[in-house]
């Protein structure tokens, strides 16, 4: 159980540690199904220019995308490159500090080769590392030509954002006028919302030590992986609607349904239940004003 036995920083650590061991297989698992529920909407995306929002160290979605034939390119605040060795983690360490250089050289070590492997039993193609294009850039300048990308991607990313309404901005610019997105945003208000790795599965493992929608209500256990805009779902709507028309918006999977008590409920009635148990929502948009 990814749970909370130690405060702080060395408590969360521990705690993303036995959250590794125990479900690095299931890591692939939900990103693949991601993936194909993906192209359900997307299509043939051979040959397609695909702008992956946020890829990450291990780069997943822009992997898949890249070696199902999609013309990729992937960005991430942070350093992240396919390769490993020490020019990669001193640069990484120049770029964005020790912590996330250990995070990603433990990433390296010890997860990332299983991880793959099953990844690559999971996807109907062979996996491609080679040409992967992953570049260090900020959401909110985007360094690419207007109409550049016929498709715009991102999974959890979003309420990482700080100024979301500039990257959506950004992002109307570089889509093409008959390009879509797909992107996925984890519901801030939801039970896993507050992203404590101890409710990283809230209903087959609920967290012993730290209180449910805590991120809502006291903010008792804060030692979280990263930072949070702590935007409601409505605010996302807003931004996107200022420059994409809506085609569909996703409600994913319901959680905690069993934890919202009546006396819950009555501290949180600034939420709506849906908002309390819905986990995330996708944004499917096509760009506004275009020609």
């Amino acid at each position: 159980m990814p749970d909370v036995a130690l405060p702080g920083r060395l408590g969360l650590y521990l705690s993303m540690v036995r959250y590794g061991n125990a479900h690095n297989r299931d890591f692939a698992i939900e990103h693949h199904g991601f993936f194909v529920r993906m192209l359900c909407y997307l299509g043939d995306i051979k040959g397609k220019r695909v702008l992956d929002v946020g890829c990450g160290k291990s780069f997943w979605l822009s992997l898949l995308l890249h070696s199902a034939g999609a013309e990729v390119t992937g960005i991430d605040t942070e350093v992240v490159v396919t390769s490993t060795g020490i020019k990669k983690y001193w640069e990484i360490f120049r770029t964005n500090g020790v912590e996330r250089t250990l995070r990603t050289l433990v990433w390296d070590v010890v997860y990332a080769r299983p991880y793959y492997r099953e990844l690559a039993q999971l996807a109907d193609f062979p996996l491609k590392m080679d040409d992967l294009d992953l570049r260090s850039m900020n959401s909110n300048v985007l360094d690419f030509p207007d109409n550049t990308f016929d498709i715009i991607v991102s999974h959890e990313v979003f309420e990482h954002i700080a100024d979301v309404a500039q990257t959506v901005e950004h992002l109307h610019r570089v889509i093409k006028p008959q390009g879509l997105s797909y992107i996925y945003i984890h519901n801030y208000t939801s039970l896993s919302g507050g992203h404590h790795i101890a409710w990283k599965y809230p209903d087959t493992e609920p967290s012993e030590n730290v209180p449910p929608w805590d991120h809502l209500r006291d903010k008792r256990h804060p030692w979280i992986p990263s930072w949070l805009n702590e935007l409601r779902e409505h605010d996302y709507r807003a931004a996107f609607e200022q420059h994409f028309e809506i085609v569909d918006w996703i409600q994913t999977e319901t959680e905690g349904k069993q934890l919202l008590t009546d006396v819950m409920r009555a501290e949180l009635k600034q939420y709506s239940d849906q908002e309390l148990l819905t986990k995330g929502f996708v944004v499917v948009a096509k760009p506004k004003f275009k020609h």
